[in-house]
């Protein structure tokens, strides 16, 4: 199946997913497993450990720590969300932080960072995060300041708009009209399709949703993890039925240690060979989207996806 078409089904499916939700709009409850443990905790007990690892700065300085330091997000739910019960994170790029520690530890010890748009080259470069699992996308501008593992998944850009508002039905609708974003790529995916449209930047997800309920913009545009997610949380706001600019996402590593990125691509052949991937997509997203997991991209190509996702771009 091509991006474009994944992209194209996952937020059709999350339309339909955003447009039939009730109540308080909060996360699914978790499903419990036939062994009675939550599906986290069953996925976990069958993820592997990575047997004769060599020796990396990064994979020294996490096994010295006892821990990885992860830089995530606390508010995707699907995908990566603190729990306000448990204080646990759960989601899909969750799953995959709990599975890398353990995979490098041989237990699923991580402490996880605060992250924003802005600030996740940073956190890698000045050794506060040894990863970053958060929707990060794979560019060639962000492969010249980091490394990524990857891709472990293709998403396209989606567009949010409050409920009823029925005048966006294609992407040129965006033309002409306040888009709200994030800085960075959504900006650039935007310009792209959009060169009249006029882009309304915030720092955070949250500001973006904020401008976007009180009437700022027209749109919010962002990928489509965030989408899906956030319209899933808040019931007045639904997906718009198209996407556009599918691209690869990747675990961001530091720069200068690729024997630690061949490590984290190694793990994530294994957990999609082991079905592992396909379970924590089914068991997280698959209930916001409708919609199968889809296959698995191949990682260990994270420039050549950013190479070929600027050349369909420009």
């Amino acid at each position: 199946m091509t991006l474009r078409r994944t992209a194209a089904l996952v937020a059709a499916a999350a339309c339909a997913a955003a447009l039939t939700a009730c109540g308080s709009g909060s996360a699914l409850p978790a499903a419990k497993s036939a062994g009675g443990k939550d599906p986290a905790t069953a996925l976990l007990s069958r993820a592997p450990v990575g047997k004769d690892l060599p020796s990396t700065p990064t994979l020294e300085r996490i096994r010295k720590n006892g821990r990885l330091t992860a830089a995530t997000s606390d508010t995707d739910p699907g995908f990566s969300e603190k729990n306000p019960v448990t204080g646990k994170y759960e989601g899909f790029e969750a799953d995959l932080t709990a599975m890398l520690a353990k995979y490098l530890l041989g237990k699923p010890e991580v402490k996880h960072v605060a992250i924003n748009a802005d600030t996740r080259e940073a956190l890698l470069q000045n050794g506060t995060a040894d990863a970053v699992l958060s929707t990060y996308k794979i560019t060639p501008e962000r492969l010249r300041k980091v490394s990524f593992g990857g891709p472990y998944m293709n998403l396209g850009q989606a567009v949010l708009v409050r409920k009823g508002q029925s005048a966006l039905t294609k992407v040129s609708d965006l033309d002409g009209r306040k888009v709200i974003t994030t800085a960075g790529p959504s900006v650039e995916s935007l310009k792209k399709v959009a060169p009249h449209a006029t882009p309304v930047v915030f720092q955070t997800i949250s500001q973006c949703l904020q401008a976007l309920r009180d009437g700022r913009g027209d749109a919010f545009v962002n990928n489509q993890a965030v989408i899906v997610a956030r319209a899933k949380k808040d019931t007045t706001l639904s997906v718009a039925p198209f996407t556009f600019g599918a691209a690869a996402y990747g675990i961001g590593l530091p720069k200068n240690d690729p024997a630690f990125t061949a490590i984290v691509d190694g793990f994530l052949r294994t957990v999609e060979k082991q079905g592992l991937w396909k379970q924590s997509w089914t068991d997280n997203v698959t209930p916001l989207t409708k919609a199968p997991a889809p296959k698995p991209p191949t990682p260990g190509n994270a420039g050549a996806a950013a190479s070929a996702k600027a050349s369909a771009d420009s």
